[in-house]
């Protein structure tokens, strides 16, 4: 697993690499949580994230709580098939907007 964080404007886009699961997530979560501050936005980018686990669900529930409670605004962007379908499966869909592709994000997080 692998994470890069690059601005465009006022967002952070976070892209995450690899898979997403109780061998990376405390790593994931240890990396993401930095940029997580007073106001932030966020776009999570997903596109080359091929596997979510339990624990990697447990992460995104985790950076949308701290979100809120710092006031940040974020998305998801990029999912692929098998892990939207984890997503869809669990009801995760459901607690997080989510994008086909960054740049879609990014528009929809502009506007608030």
């Amino acid at each position: 697993m692998d994470i890069k964080a690059t601005k465009k404007d006022e967002i952070t886009i976070i892209e995450i690499s690899g898979n997403l699961d109780a061998n990376s997530a405390t790593q994931a979560q240890n990396e993401i949580m930095p940029f997580l501050t007073q106001g932030c936005i966020i776009v999570l980018d997903m596109s080359k994230c091929q596997y979510v686990s339990s624990a990697g669900l447990r992460l995104l529930l985790t950076i949308a709580k701290r979100l809120k409670a710092i006031e940040g605004n974020w998305c998801i962007a990029g999912l692929l098939d098998e892990v939207n379908d984890v997503m869809e499966m669990t009801g995760f869909a459901n607690f997080f907007e989510t994008y086909s592709t960054v740049e879609k994000a990014i528009d929809a997080v502009r506007k608030g």
